[in-house]
């Protein structure tokens, strides 16, 4: 008698109940697609480091592959991100949003790159962030900061044409960067290296060209060779005497010059003040944009604010004043 088949029985798995063979590591899977990533952009070693820790917040808090990664995955890791613990948020709406902003990058590239079928970040709304102020410095506090440089330092010559280069909108960075061969002409300063390759020249002021041609003469009246592969800014500490200025030592300088004055201020205000500055004396934005090598508007709307505001007090006295006769 012929034996009866039985029902068959459908056994259904999500993806985290599929189980992952032994020979493949879904860690190391998920770090060669990082690193691939990495290598199809034109990223800074310092902004590759930052991308590299924002997604490391994400590969630590599951072990999911990519393919696995759901938007109700990525939703919940946000809800993580936003967590507090006793009473405290663990990180801020700005840190938030920059880890989901690296996030929804990656994935983009994932999918364009036809390793993914969709994008489960696209659903994600990032953190609302309030429009950023100018930090600018007041005019009497860049008298008191170049004053002290002057007056209070070892190296007068050397830290006056830094912090006014800074004052001329330049990044700390690019100033560390410059070469002698990028003074040009002796009125303007070439970029090579910079944040989101932003090249360019910089035009200098008269105080700028003073201050930047006295510090090269003291360094030729101290027998120093001058090539124009040389650094333009050396250090003249114990350990790196001769070196290139490093990001460092500007802090140094600042740090030294804040506790002297009692500002408490840092290098990239001095980019703050110069583009408020350029803007309240009615300066075209977009030239300050392309001296400043600025590519987002967005950005830049922080120091046309607060000309706006200027202007608009200008006009409301103005007729305060017409309604006063």
């Amino acid at each position: 008698m012929p034996q009866s088949i039985p029902d068959p029985h459908f056994i259904i798995r999500t993806p985290a109940q599929v189980p992952v063979s032994e020979s493949t590591s879904p860690i190391d899977l998920r770090g060669s697609r990082i690193d691939e990533s990495l290598m199809a952009r034109s990223l800074s070693s310092n902004s590759q480091r930052a991308y590299r820790q924002d997604l490391k917040a994400f590969t630590d808090w599951t072990q999911a592959p990519w393919a696995m990664v759901s938007p109700r995955f990525v939703a919940q890791f946000k809800e993580h991100l936003m967590r507090e613990e006793k009473g405290q948020r663990v990180r801020s709406d700005a840190t938030v949003r920059r880890i989901l902003g690296t996030l929804k990058n990656f994935f983009g590239w994932m999918t364009r790159s036809r390793y993914l079928d969709f994008d489960p970040t696209l659903e994600i709304d990032l953190p609302k962030l309030p429009e950023p102020e100018a930090d600018s410095l007041s005019q009497s506090e860049v008298e008191r900061i170049l004053d002290s440089a002057i007056s209070e330092t070892t190296l007068p010559e050397r830290n006056l044409a830094v912090l006014l280069l800074l004052l001329h909108g330049f990044r700390a960075s690019e100033v560390c960067a410059l070469n002698l061969e990028d003074y040009q002409d002796g009125t303007r300063l070439r970029i090579r290296q910079s944040k989101s390759d932003s090249k360019g020249t910089v035009p200098l002021n008269a105080a700028g060209r003073a201050a930047l041609n006295g510090y090269l003469g003291w360094r030729s009246e101290r027998g120093e060779i001058l090539s124009p592969e040389s650094p333009m800014f050396v250090s003249y500490s114990r350990q790196n005497a001769g070196a290139r200025l490093t990001y460092g030592g500007i802090r140094t300088l600042i740090d030294k010059l804040s506790e002297k004055t009692g500002i408490d201020f840092h290098s990239h205000q001095g980019r703050h003040t110069f583009a408020t500055n350029r803007v309240l004396a009615g300066m075209n934005p977009h030239h300050i944009m392309t001296i400043m090598r600025q590519k987002n508007p967005v950005n830049f709307r922080r120091y046309t604010k607060a000309a706006e505001q200027a202007a608009a007090e200008r006009e409301f006295y103005k007729f305060e004043d017409e309604l006063d006769e």
